[in-house]
């Protein structure tokens, strides 16, 4: 599988991607349900597919990080 280095919610990317800009903040759990869906069954990734799960696994990072600032 190919990967990329720099995501979305890593150091080094800046900005918002395509659909998540201006939607709500999912719960982590919510974030995490995605993932799980959009990853179920996949054995090929292409490189289209791969910046998805990019911005979805940033979208669960975000979410977290949420959860724990609101948390302390």
């Amino acid at each position: 599988m190919t990967s990329t280095s720099t995501g979305p919610g890593e150091p080094g990317h800046t900005g918002e991607s395509g659909h998540a800009a201006g939607l709500a903040a999912l719960s982590s759990s919510a974030a995490n349900e995605a993932i799980r869906r959009f990853v179920a069954g996949r054995t090929l990734w292409t490189k289209a597919e791969l910046a998805e799960l990019d911005r979805l696994r940033g979208q669960w990072q975000r979410a977290v990080r949420a959860e724990v600032v609101k948390a302390a």
